[in-house]
């Protein structure tokens, strides 16, 4: 039993490949020791033995063991220069040093004990000193492979006891016996030490499986804080950190950011549901990740905004219009196609910035450009945008802070009857004063109004103000209001303005409502149905800037119209025949469905003259007057004196 526990003992040298590899590395360090040991103590008995022993054992036998150990000095020393070596060949390394170790501990012994006959008692207690010692010394070297200790001390203490008995002289008898324990309880201790260093080993072993787990599970945690879990397309973070480390990059290359932003995304998500529009997103991030190309990175920044960094910065431009193309192609969700558009908006390093922070704004002022004012498409940053823009955005910002029942006040438009002359309605235009940025032209703030829900407060203030002139204007005085997309389908500000009539008590015939052609084609039948739900109040309806649209004449006259307002670039056109004979043309087809025209931007006597042999009913324009406060219309209405149509007059009272 005990023997096939000791064969089992010896076949698991090498076994554990963890164990087996720091062995080795042990072994690299100590065996030099132990071989660098043998040779000094064994050339010390050669010495001592030199006059007393044969040559052939005092210098040839010692230069054969001598070489052999040389041999494996310089084999292990090698070993140590190469590193660690693989749990396989650290497995053949250990088992070759147990096989070595026993004939070479045997080799030695025998030769020394060959010696003791020819020296006398100091030869003999020499030898025997060298190999109580050795021996030891050897087992201390092989603490980390006790196989081969083992092995050493099997080889050696059996003829070393018998050669000390065999003097039988006390001294001898009681140094064999005495190093015979010794070696039994270095043996012993061997072993309690390398199971010890077994055991640390294995604790090592769990600590470094348990670090790399670590930072297994850290790799994974960073990749999930920085990628996107739906498209699965790095997030905003990992886009900061990949813009934050090409601009620290000292003289870098030029490169390219891209923000984009999806159109018509909030319509499909609110109509279909998250799901749907979940997996629409996934769609077009796995396309733009596709069409993108090697240099080209693409991030999902959150929402429907995506971003973007090329590093071959020259190309970016026709790359963004190839990724566009792909997020306008239709997208089949199940059995719903879907169709979106986008707005990119991009800015290049180092001529836009060169901190991450200033490029990302600048791009996101392109895409601020692109989307709003070109209505899409791809915008570059440009210093002059950024003005712009920022003046746009601190408009913006006005806007929704201000309190427009204080800061808004009204001016209104002459319209004139061309056949009689005299006032027949009045256009409410709004006018802003805000108290940090001033006048305000309405041109700039109600396109960004009709951006935001602030056009919703403006047309409520413009609509009390307006109504609280018409109760103080004649009864025969028509008030013209525009409205905006945004308010023509609002049934919010379908039943404000309901409400705000009948509080007045202004007869609903007094009231008309503009609405743009470009505002109404957008959307042609909700527009009508709209116009529709304006006209059941008894209001009015009139179509503006007509011809400056892609609408005809033939839808408008299915639209719920009472009115045509000519746009004044017809007007500027009147002195040329081309120019007349067109702005004749659709004052006829006008009357021939029904509607009266209003002619706008009228400036001069012969475009007055021009207009009213073509048979339009009414125009405005400086030629009447600018747009006046109510107190100066009032005051030309009271005046019995003044006249519309006399320019002189007009003059005088101006």
């Amino acid at each position: 039993m005990r023997l096939s526990r000791l064969i089992r003992w010896f076949a698991e040298i090498g076994a554990d490949p963890d164990l087996a590899v720091l062995q080795v590395a042990t072994l690299n360090r100590q065996v030099p020791l132990l071989y660098g040991l043998l040779l000094i103590n064994a050339a010390a008995v050669a010495i001592t033995h030199r006059t007393q022993a044969p040559l052939s054992l005092t210098l040839i036998v010692p230069a054969v063991l001598f070489a052999v150990t040389i041999a494996r000095i310089v084999h292990w020393v090698r070993n140590g220069h190469r590193g660690l070596p693989t749990p396989e060949k650290a497995k053949r390394q250990l088992r070759l040093q147990s096989i070595l170790a026993a004939p070479i501990a045997a080799a030695y012994t025998a030769w020394s004990l060959s010696l003791a006959p020819y020296g006398g008692a100091f030869e003999q207690a020499h030898v025997v000193l060298f190999v109580s010692t050795t021996v030891i010394g050897c087992i201390f070297c092989l603490v980390v492979l006790p196989q081969a200790a083992m092995l050493v001390a099997v080889s050696v203490l059996p003829a070393f006891i018998v050669f000390c008995f065999s003097k039988q002289m006390l001294t001898f008898v009681t140094i064999g016996i005495n190093v015979t324990l010794v070696l039994g309880v270095l043996l012993r201790a061997l072993l309690n030490g390398f199971e010890n260093f077994r055991m640390q080993v294995k604790s090592r072993c769990l600590l470094a499986t348990q670090h790399q787990e670590l930072q297994r599970l850290n790799e994974e945690n960073r990749k999930l804080a920085m990628t996107d879990s739906l498209t699965g397309l790095p997030n905003r973070r990992q886009f900061y950190s990949d813009l934050d480390a090409w601009t620290q990059q000292a003289d870098g290359p030029s490169f390219a950011v891209g923000v984009l932003d999806l159109d018509r995304f909030k319509p499909i998500n609110d109509t279909y549901g998250h799901q749907v529009g979940d997996r629409l997103l996934e769609a077009i991030g796995h396309r733009l990740r596709a069409t993108a190309g090697p240099s080209v990175r693409v991030y999902r920044l959150g929402g429907d905004e995506f971003g973007l960094i090329d590093t071959q910065a020259d190309d970016f431009v026709a790359t963004c219009e190839r990724l566009l193309q792909q997020v306008r192609a239709p997208i089949r969700i199940g059995e719903i196609v879907l169709s979106v558009g986008g707005s990119l908006g991009m800015a290049q390093y180092p001529d836009a910035g060169v901190h991450a922070a200033d490029l990302f704004d600048r791009a996101d002022y392109a895409l601020y450009h692109a989307k709003h004012v070109h209505g899409g498409g791809v915008c570059l940053f440009t210093p002059s945008l950024e003005t712009a823009v920022r003046a746009d955005r601190a408009i913006e910002a006005a806007l929704q802070a201000s309190s427009f029942e204080e800061e808004l006040s009204i001016v209104l438009q002459p319209i004139i009857d061309l056949s009689s002359g005299q006032l027949s309605a009045v256009e409410v235009l709004a006018r802003w004063s805000n108290p940090s940025l001033g006048e305000i032209s309405a041109m700039d703030f109600i396109a960004i109004a009709e951006r935001s829900t602030a056009i919703h407060s403006i047309t409520r203030a413009v609509f009390r103000k307006g109504l609280r002139a018409a109760r103080q204007l004649p009864d025969d005085v028509a008030v013209s209001f525009n409205i905006s997309a945004c308010d023509l389908t609002s049934a919010c500000t379908l039943a404000f303005i309901r409400d705000e009539i009948a509080a007045t008590g202004i007869p609903p015939r007094r009231i008309w409502i503009e609405v743009t052609e470009t505002a109404v084609m957008r959307n042609a039948e909700a527009a009508a149905r709209a116009l529709q739900a304006f006209r059941d109040l008894g209001v009015r309806i009139a179509l503006d800037d007509f011809g400056t649209g892609y609408s005809s004449l033939g839808y408008v006259q299915r639209l719920p119209l009472d009115k045509i307002k000519i746009d004044r670039s017809f007007v500027r056109a009147l002195d040329t025949n081309e120019g007349s004979t067109i702005t004749a043309a659709v004052i006829t087809l006008c009357h021939t469905i029904g509607l009266t025209c209003v002619a706008e931007g009228v400036e001069t006597e012969a475009q007055r003259r021009t207009l009213a042999d073509a048979g339009c009913e009414h125009a405005q324009g400086y030629l009447f007057s600018k747009p006046l406060p109510l107190a100066d219309l009032l005051q030309r209405c009271a005046d019995a004196q003044f006249s519309w149509m006399d320019r002189g007059r007009r003059s005088a009272v101006a």
